[in-house]
C-alpha cells in the first residue's frame, strides 16, 4: 500500500504524562484552516487509498472538514509549554495538558477561538463506575452449553437478529474493516478465539487515545468482550456476527475518570479510522455525567448537534462511515436516558433486550431533545455470551453488548451492499425492526431481522440501477 501522511501530531511523551497535578486538560479551538499546506486537491497526502476508494464508491466528495488542522497553530500552541494531546481536523482544534497560565497564554493567540477546561488530570478517579459498566453486570464464572452448532455460544446473539441467512450466503464480512472505540483489549493478542483474526492479517491496525501507549493489548477488557461478540471465530464453540471481518482496534476510554477529554479522544480517533478507510465503527461507551459536574451534559444537548462526539459522528456519517453506539444503561432514569452520541441523528443507536425481545429495564431511552426517537433498534443485551479475557467465556448484561452484535451484522450488509450509502443501511435496519409500524422511545423500531434489511437494501439498489 501506498504510504501516507496522518496528521494526528502526538506530541505528548511520557514525561509530559507524568507532569503534577496542577496541570488539566483542555480543549483548544482553531479559527480557521488558513495557510494550510494541504488541499482538497491532493487527499493522498492525508487519506489512505482505502478511504479515497470508499468516498469515490459513495460519491462523497473531500472537503474542507477533510483538511488537517494548520501545523503552525499547533506548534505555536506547543510553543506556550503545553503539551498537545490529540489534534481533532474535524473540530479545528487540539486538546492539550496545560496549567491554568499556559492556557491562559493560549487564549491570547489570534487563531484561538476557545480554551475550555475539560477535565483535571489525576484527580477524579473512580474505579467503580465508568460510563460503560454504568447499569452493567458480569458473571465471571466460567460459562458451558452443550451446543454443538455451528455458532456454539454465539448462536442466540445472532439468531435473534435472523443474521444466520446472510452468513450461509457467504457475508460475513469479509472485505469490510470495522473501527472498535473502547477501554481495551487485553488477551486479543493471545486467545485462541481471536487467532484468525490474528493469523489472516485481519488486524489491520490499533491505536490508544489516552495514553499513547504502544500496545493496546492491556488496561481494561471491556473491548475484549465487545471484540467477541463480533470477531470471535471457533466454529463449534462460538462464532460472532462478523467473524472475517476486518479491525482496528482504537482505546478512547479511560476507565479511571470521566470527562469531556474522553470525547475529543473519540473524535480523534475517528478520524485516524476514517484514514484509514474504515466502513462501520462500534462504540459501546456513551456520555452524560462527569467527575466534574459542571461539565455535564443535560436534556438540551441531546439534540444530536452539541456535545463533541456526537458532532464527530455527524461528520463521520457524512464521510460514508456508519457508527454503531449503545444507546446506554441509564433507562431506569427514566425518559430521554440516551447518552452521547447515541442522541445523533445518523447513528445505529442499540438499545438492550433479552433472548426473548423483552425490553431490559435499564436500557436508556429517548426522546432526544428535538423529539427523535431514539434508540433506533434492539438487540440483546442481557446475558450476552461474551470472551473472557483469562479464557473461556462469560456473561455480560448492557447496552454495551447489544451494539457489537448489531454492528457486525452492519458489516455483513455492508459487504453485502457495498454501494448503500450510510442512510441506506440506517433506514433499512429501522424498516426491518418488529416495531417498525409502531417505533417508540423504548424500543425504536425494535430487533431488525437482518435478512430482511438485507432484501431492502437490495430492493433500492436495483431500482437506482434501474434509474440510471
Amino acid at each position: 500500500m501506498k504510504k501516507f501522511t496522518f496528521i494526528l501530531l502526538f506530541f505528548v511523551s511520557l514525561a509530559a504524562m507524568a507532569q503534577n497535578d496542577t496541570n488539566e486538560y483542555y480543549w483548544v479551538g482553531f479559527a480557521d484552516k488558513t495557510g494550510t499546506p494541504y488541499s482538497v486537491d491532493k487527499p493522498a497526502d492525508y487519506l489512505s487509498p482505502r478511504a479515497l476508494q470508499r468516498r469515490m464508491r459513495l460519491n462523497i466528495a473531500v472537503d474542507s472538514i477533510d483538511l488537517p488542522v494548520v501545523p503552525n497553530y499547533v506548534k505555536q500552541v506547543a510553543a506556550t509549554g503545553a503539551q498537545v494531546f490529540n489534534v481533532s481536523k474535524w473540530l479545528n482544534g487540539t486538546t492539550v495538558i496545560a496549567t491554568a497560565d499556559e492556557a491562559e497564554k493560549i487564549g491570547e493567540l489570534s487563531f484561538v477561538t476557545e480554551v475550555m477546561h475539560i477535565n483535571r488530570r489525576a484527580a477524579m478517579v473512580d474505579t467503580t463506575r465508568h460510563n460503560y459498566s454504568a447499569g452493567e453486570e458480569l458473571e465471571r464464572t466460567k460459562y458451558v452449553i452443550f451446543d454443538s452448532s455451528y455458532y456454539g455460544h454465539g448462536i442466540e446473539q445472532i439468531s435473534q437478529l435472523h443474521g444466520q441467512p446472510l452468513h450461509q450466503m457467504g457475508y460475513e464480512g469479509q472485505g469490510v474493516l470495522v473501527g472498535v472505540c473502547d477501554g481495551g483489549f487485553p488477551g486479543v493478542d493471545t486467545l485462541s478465539l481471536f487467532a484468525s483474526l490474528r493469523n489472516e492479517g485481519r488486524l489491520k491496525g490499533c491505536r490508544d487515545f489516552v495514553t499513547h501507549n504502544a500496545s493496546v493489548f492491556r488496561a481494561n477488557d471491556h473491548g475484549t468482550m465487545v471484540l467477541s461478540t463480533m470477531a470471535g471465530n471457533i466454529p463449534g464453540k462460538y462464532v460472532g456476527t462478523a467473524p472475517q471481518a476486518n479491525y482496528i482496534l482504537c482505546i478512547t476510554e479511560d476507565t479511571y475518570t470521566e470527562s469531556p477529554f474522553e470525547e475529543y479522544n473519540w473524535v480523534s480517533a475517528a478520524e485516524y479510522l476514517d484514514s484509514m478507510g474504515v466502513d462501520v465503527i462500534n462504540s459501546s461507551l456513551g456520555y452524560l455525567g462527569f467527575g466534574d459536574t459542571s461539565l455535564n451534559h443535560h436534556f438540551a444537548d441531546l439534540d444530536g448537534n452539541t456535545a463533541p462526539m456526537s458532532i464527530g459522528a455527524e461528520i463521520a456519517a457524512s464521510r460514508g462511515i456508519l457508527c454503531v453506539n449503545s444507546a446506554g444503561n441509564e433507562g431506569r432514569n427514566g425518559a430521554s436516558s440516551i447518552s452521547v452520541p447515541a442522541d445523533a441523528e445518523h447513528i445505529l443507536s442499540v438499545g438492550a433486550v433479552w433472548n426473548n425481545g423483552t425490553l431490559v429495564g435499564f436500557s436508556s431511552y429517548g426522546p432526544t431533545y428535538d423529539s427523535r426517537v431514539k434508540p433506533d433498534v434492539c438487540a440483546q443485551g442481557v446475558l450476552v455470551t461474551v470472551a473472557s479475557p483469562m479464557g473461556g467465556y462469560i456473561k455480560a448484561n448492557g447496552t454495551s453488548f447489544s451494539s457489537p452484535i448489531m454492528a457486525g451484522m452492519v458489516a455483513c450488509l455492508r459487504q453485502a451492499c457495498p454501494n448503500g450509502s450510510v442512510v441506506d443501511v440506517w433506514r433499512a435496519l429501522r424498516l426491518a425492526g418488529d416495531m417498525a409500524d409502531r417505533a417508540n422511545n423504548r424500543y425504536g423500531y425494535g430487533i431488525p431481522d437482518c435478512t430482511k434489511a438485507l432484501h431492502l437494501l437490495k430492493e433500492r439498489s436495483h431500482r437506482h440501477e434501474r434509474k440510471k
